[in-house]
């Protein structure tokens, strides 16, 4: 390798590292945000590398694979998705919050798979694939030691419940696991070779491994996780036992010519070799895998039955906060179908190309079913489709699902294709790479993609390529350079330093972001300001920036309208709505920059009641694009009755209701309206449904209740 190659490699190694463990809780999202920013700045410095590389060897260093045509066309549906967005600044940067899934990130994705074939080799692919299995050890110990307690202060989820160590959220955590434990497995066999060294101390270094990543899926309590995990073990292991799984005894690739042995054969060469079909080890490493694969399946079931997991344990309803699905109240599964309904929903109605990239979190809220009202997780924003394939054909349509399908058959095509070319150092480590991809599959199917597993997605088939090149003989490149070469590097750094310029300046205007918004959160708008004025002179397209400024801008309203500066006043309520129209501007389909629109309006109204014309005006508007969220409606009704408008807050509120039976504040607020009407027997039956169907506890409503009779 030259020093360049050897310079990406080492990028690489970090990327797989670091990527599952970085976190920051200084940042607007702790988890994701976090190692999104990662992959955009080592994306920069390995493509800037590997086109340094070019310019050196005057010509662009490209390994073409059957990948290429799939990822282009990817990647161009998910262009024209964004170019057709309902919010196209979304589509190109992703929900803020999740980011992964965005077309800037599949980008990078992309760029880090062609950097990774074109100058990585055998032996680098599997120093990267140890990288990423160390990470998941430190990964997997710190969530073992979640399970006990380690950090159950930190967190508002049940931690201990359901781990999510670094990757935070116990399904994330499932899915990565699931992906590399088939490597481990795959490390442990290879180590049983006669040609490995210190084979016994590696094999049983692997075996621990597994189980210390074994232990800690269970820890997640994920269903999916698990499905995943046994989609990728029967994978796995039923090809290990097959005839087609090869051993040095029986292996004729094992040649006297040294251009065919093990360790040099190139594809080309693979290819002259005829194989048998069926061919396949001998009798003694045939028993041994068959003894490996009791020890660990064996294992696997005892942990499960000992420690517990999804299917053998209970799960006790979890009543602290945390993401929808992952807290307890309605089964998860219930909840999914609803949204599945919904996604699908949206899929017919955008069948192209969908509503546009990362856009689920505004679309979903158009075609939302009414059922959705009535689980526990009602008022959650729901920004994925929790079915990695229902996501994309909401959000990119039919030509982005098909090309995504497309882009999976091209990979699994990829790893069947080097399993048969395979030499028996490596044909497990394709297996385990093909198991691992089919049980995050799996994983995806009941949720999302991330992004360290969106990052294992896209590198898992560029390794598997990586395996069959031995790489190139490179000349130590000459000291001194030509002035096109000169030119050549002096573009890329320049660039390099831009983007990377570029990329820090966004995570800091987060940071400012996330300090200002928590000064909100305690009421302190003019520690808030500074921030978020400075966040946005960073990052002016920021929607959210700016609508969180325009909270700040509210509060200094009511501040100085409780001084009785009139003057001042009006200053800052045109300084918050400004701020608010500019982020309805940059994020026109964004339902939620909305609510906070309102909720801007509705503050304002305590100092000029005639700014709830323009809250009532808004929650109009929004609910033309989210007709069946019940909340949206009971604030109407409120809003409706404070204008005094009697006959349309009747209406709305009883609309609410049919939307929401279970609503509890809705019914108590018509009860109250229909008291206030002297309509107290409809008044009274209101009441006692409250009491009989929701919550039979409520002092308030019994107090009302008894003060009728």
């Amino acid at each position: 390798m030259s020093k360049l190659q050897r310079i990406i490699f080492y990028l690489f190694a970090i990327l797989f590292f670091f990527v599952p463990l970085v976190l920051w809780p200084f940042t607007s999202e702790v988890f994701e945000f976090n190692k999104i920013v990662l992959v955009y700045a080592l994306t920069t410095l390995i493509v800037a590398a590997w086109l340094v590389r070019s310019v050196l060897v005057k010509k662009f260093i490209f390994h073409r694979t059957v990948l290429d045509i799939p990822i282009l066309i990817f990647i161009g549906s998910q262009f024209l998705s964004t170019i057709l967005s309902i919010d196209p600044l979304t589509s190109l940067f992703g929900y803020y919050s999740r980011f992964n899934g965005s077309l800037l990130s599949t980008i990078c994705y992309s760029l880090l798979y062609w950097a990774f074939v074109s100058n990585l080799n055998r032996k680098s692919a599997l120093r990267t694939l140890h990288s990423v299995l160390i990470s998941a050890v430190i990964v997997s110990m710190y969530g073992i030691l979640e399970h006990f307690g380690i950090d159950k202060t930190i967190w508002v989820q049940d931690v201990q419940n359901r781990v999510f160590s670094t990757l935070g959220q116990p399904n994330w955590l499932a899915a990565f696991l699931v992906a590399l434990m088939p490597i481990a497995w795959s490390c442990s066999i290879s180590n049983q070779f006669p040609n490995s060294k210190s084979k016994n101390i590696k094999s049983v270094f692997w075996f621990l491994v597994s189980i210390v990543l074994f232990i800690t899926l269970l820890f997640t309590k994920s269903r999916s996780g698990l499905l995943g995990f046994i989609t990728a073990d029967l994978i796995f292991w039923s090809y290990v036992l097959s005839p087609f799984a090869n051993t040095p005894g029986v292996n004729p690739w094992v040649s006297e010519d040294v251009s065919l042995r093990r360790d040099f054969a190139p594809d080309e060469a693979w290819e002259k070799i005829p194989r048998p079909l069926g061919w396949g080890a001998s009798l003694k490493y045939k028993k041994q895998f068959l003894l490996q694969t009791i020890a660990f399946n064996s294992l696997f079931i005892i942990l499960g039955l000992v420690v517990g997991s999804p299917i053998t344990s209970h799960q006790s309803p979890v009543t602290s906060q945390g993401p929808a699905l992952e807290t307890g109240g309605t089964e998860s599964g219930t909840i999914r179908k609803i949204v599945w309904k919904g996604a699908l929903q949206v899929w017919l109605h955008y069948p192209i190309f969908g509503s546009g990239v990362e856009t689920f979190a505004y679309s979903y809220y158009k075609y939302r079913p009414v059922k959705h009202n009535l689980v526990s997780e009602w008022d959650f924003i729901y920004n994925k489709a929790h079915n990695e394939f229902l996501n994309i054909a909401a959000n990119s349509g039919t030509i982005g699902l098909l090309s995504y399908l497309f882009l999976i058959g091209a990979s699994f095509y990829l790893f069947i294709k080097k399993l048969e070319l395979s030499i028996t150092n490596y044909q497990f480590t394709i297996i385990a790479l093909l198991s691992g991809c089919a049980g995050l599959l799996v994983t995806n199917f009941f949720g999302f993609s991330v992004v360290p597993t969106q990052l294992l997605f896209f590198l898992f088939p560029a390794i598997a390529v990586a395996l069959g090149q031995k790489g190139e003989m490179v000349k130590e490149y000459k000291l001194k350079l030509d002035r096109i070469q000169k030119t050549g590097i002096a573009i890329v750094c320049t660039f390099t330093l831009l983007l990377f310029y570029l990329i820090c300046r966004y995570w800091f205007a987060d940071t400012l972001y996330a300090k200002g918004k928590a000064f909100n959160g305690v009421q302190k708008p003019d520690s808030a300001l500074k921030y978020l004025i400075k966040a946005i002179s960073l990052e002016p397209t920021q929607a959210l920036y700016h609508s969180e400024l325009a909270g700040s801008y509210t509060s200094y309203t009511s501040a100085y309208y409780g001084q009785g500066d009139v003057n001042k006043t009006k200053e800052f309520a045109n300084l918050a709505i400004a701020e608010s129209d500019k982020a309805i501007a940059l994020s026109p389909a964004n339902i939620n920059l909305k609510r906070s629109r309102f909720g801007i309006f509705v503050m304002l109204s305590t100092t000029d009641p005639n700014y709830l014309i323009r809250a009532r005006d808004t929650l109009i508007d929004i609910i033309n694009y989210a007709p069946s969220d019940a909340k949206l409606h009971y604030n109407l009704g409120l809003v409706y009755a404070r204008m005094g408008q009697g006959d349309l807050a009747f209406q709305t509120l009883q609309k609410t209701i049919d939307l929401k039976t279970n609503y509890k504040d809705a019914r108590l607020a018509y009860a109250l309206l229909l008291i206030d009407n002297k309509q107290n027997a409809e008044a009274k039956t209101q009441l006692k449904y409250i009491l009989s169907n929701i919550d039979s506890n409520d002092s308030f409503t019994k107090q009302t209740l008894e003060s009728l009779k």
